[in-house]
């Protein structure tokens, strides 16, 4: 079923439906008030899991998995089987549930589905095209037929050109009544309570942004294209790919490795993140510091990372107030990537908490 879109702004409506954009910098889930979402770059994820694994040296794909299963089930929860859907998901024929997932896909960005075979109590075959992420994927569907059947399975996938065929098999025997992770769902709740600062948002002021009349969600999501037969969300400028995501996965496989570590990866993943955004910006010509910093701050707001309450700005020099901060480190490497980019120079970076919902970010060349 085609995605129906905004007379006004050409946004698809399952946006505004689904997920409110108060103007405080945040967007969140209708149907779960603590579920933080976001938009960022597709390549992101792959590009931070991979950088902590070289740099710590251990194995982050197993921690990543657990947390994608966990934020799966969640997800499903709260978006697909809420209210009396969950008690009868075991009841009704698992091909509907797959397949009310299957047009979720499209509206995130994270790929395309097809179904090429289905048995109920034996397997599923699908035909992934344009994945973001094929781990993030293939684990995913996993974790959503072992909670629609109640058994442990066996996954696989190979690759045919530029898709995925995956194949998820059952095993006989049925599984534990929650085959996942209990320590990963609750770092999963945990990173929830945390990006939403504990239930204590800043509220919206009287400057929200420029809105659709129509629907009411932010114009600069018009930036944004949704490719429906390739499952993706790109730039229209620059084609760059996005993904609409929860954003307590990456938040809760962060908290789960530092329990095992023992160590604050925080430090670490700001500047995994300033690096990935300077990569990001290579070649990219910036008018003015002033435009880049306005650009900045209207992304900010849109794509849910907080709202920029003031910043000032000079020679080797960026002063920055966000209410309502995602992810702190997150932010400010793309912050402090961007700086850096423009100025040429590494940074000093200092930030902290002016209040609890409020971030203070300084920068200077050093």
């Amino acid at each position: 079923m085609p995605l129906r879109r905004c007379e006004g702004c050409g946004i698809p409506r399952k946006l505004s439906e689904r997920y409110v954009w108060p103007g405080n910098g945040v967007i969140l889930a209708r149907n779960d008030p603590e579920m933080r979402m976001v938009i960022f770059e597709a390549d992101y994820y792959a590009y931070v899991w991979s950088e902590l694994e070289r740099r710590l040296g251990v194995n982050v794909a197993d921690a990543m998995i657990r947390g994608q299963q966990a934020a799966t089930l969640d997800y499903l929860r709260n978006h697909i089987l809420y209210g009396w859907r969950i008690y009868v998901v075991r009841h009704l024929p698992t091909r509907l549930l797959f397949e009310a997932t299957m047009r979720e896909m499209p509206l995130l960005g994270l790929c395309r589905m097809e179904l090429l075979s289905f048995s109920r109590r034996r397997y599923i075959v699908l035909k992934v095209i344009s994945p973001f992420d094929i781990i993030s994927i293939a684990w995913g569907v996993k974790g959503l037929l072992e909670y629609a059947t109640g058994r442990r399975s066996e996954l696989s996938w190979r690759k045919e050109g530029e898709d995925y065929i995956l194949t998820v098999m059952l095993m006989p025997r049925e599984g534990p009544e929650d085959a996942v992770d209990r320590e990963a769902v609750e770092l999963i709740r945990e990173a929830k309570r945390e990006l939403c600062l504990g239930g204590d948002l800043m509220p919206p002021g009287e400057e929200r942004g420029d809105n659709c009349p129509s629907c009411g969600l932010p114009l600069a999501l018009a930036e944004l294209e949704w490719v429906e037969e390739e499952g993706v969300i790109r730039r229209r400028d620059s084609g760059r790919r996005y993904i609409f995501t929860t954003g307590h996965i990456l938040t809760g496989v962060i908290r789960g490795l530092e329990r095992k570590l023992g160590m604050d990866i925080d430090p670490l993943v700001l500047q995994i993140s300033k690096e990935f955004h300077m990569r990001d910006l290579r070649g990219i010509n910036i008018r003015t510091r002033h435009g880049a910093y306005r650009s900045a701050a209207r992304y900010l707001m849109a794509g849910g990372f907080g709202k920029v309450l003031e910043f000032s700005y000079g020679e080797g020099h960026l002063e920055m107030s966000i209410a309502n901060p995602f992810y702190i480190p997150r932010l400010v490497g793309r912050i402090a990537g961007l700086f850096e980019y423009l100025e040429g120079e590494e940074a000093e970076i200092n930030h902290r908490m002016l209040d609890a919902q409020t971030l203070r970010l300084e920068l200077k060349t050093i």
